[in-house]
């Protein structure tokens, strides 16, 4: 990925935030006044769990995982963070250290947003403070199932279940009933997500193409039978 060429503007990836783009736009103006943008090379930690971080993060492009590792050592993915959505809010609202490392999947541009300006904000608006509260909630509920899902040894729970939480983020649903996920994503990338080889990935998708499960295009993806990779997962 040539991240060069993809650098977002801070407006840009401020605007697109899930969390924060419909603010009021002296409100953006005021968080982007001390805002940095941010790269990460593929792999590489942003921060790891129980440190202090003095911003939240919004994701440009590329992605980010929430991991958190298990007694045995095991990295396990709680959440995976692409371009729109915010990490380590948990942290700056509560003052305590980040309860997930976040390492990135792929080359990353991301939105340094200084806690300090975050937290001024978001003391004095309500409505702001309640959405929160319901986005926490679900996203707490979906880490809980992501990370139960890739406790699995099986590849293919480790794959289905990445994709199904990128087709809940991202996901846009055709006439077909097919669901086709709107952010790009190559094979590595998947893999990363996984936890597994891209060798392995490229294998299992291709089978899952022939068997009409996917559509596979260039950094692209589309869900054709959502229900089998739920079945899959219960395999």
């Amino acid at each position: 990925m040539n991240s060069a060429l993809e650098r977002p503007s801070p407006r840009t990836v401020l605007a697109s935030s899930t969390l924060l783009g419909s603010l009021a736009p002296e409100q953006i103006d005021a968080l982007l006044e001390h805002s940095r943008l941010a790269q990460a090379g593929r792999g590489e930690v942003i921060w790891m769990d129980g440190s202090e971080a003095s911003y939240l993060g919004i994701v440009g492009t590329g992605f980010v995982k929430m991991v958190r590792s298990s007694a045995g050592g095991q990295e396990l993915t709680a959440e995976i963070m692409g371009p729109g959505q915010s990490f380590g809010l948990l942290g700056a609202i509560e003052g305590t250290g980040c309860p997930l490392s976040a390492r990135a999947v792929s080359a990353v541009w991301y939105l340094r947003v200084p806690k300090t300006d975050f937290l001024a904000l978001y003391g004095g608006n309500l409505p702001l403070r309640d959405h929160l509260i319901r986005r926490t909630t679900l996203r707490l509920r979906g880490a809980i199932d992501m990370m139960s899902r890739m406790a699995s040894g099986r590849v293919e729970h480790r794959i289905a279940a990445v994709l199904i939480q990128l087709a809940e983020s991202y996901g846009v649903e055709e006439a077909d009933g097919a669901m086709r996920l709107e952010v790009p994503l190559s094979r590595q990338d998947l893999a990363e997500l996984a936890g597994t080889t891209v060798e392995t990935t490229i294998r299992i998708t291709s089978r899952w193409t022939k068997q009409g499960v996917l559509k596979a295009q260039y950094r692209s993806l589309t869900i054709q039978n959502l229900g089998r990779l739920l079945e899959i997962l219960g395999d």
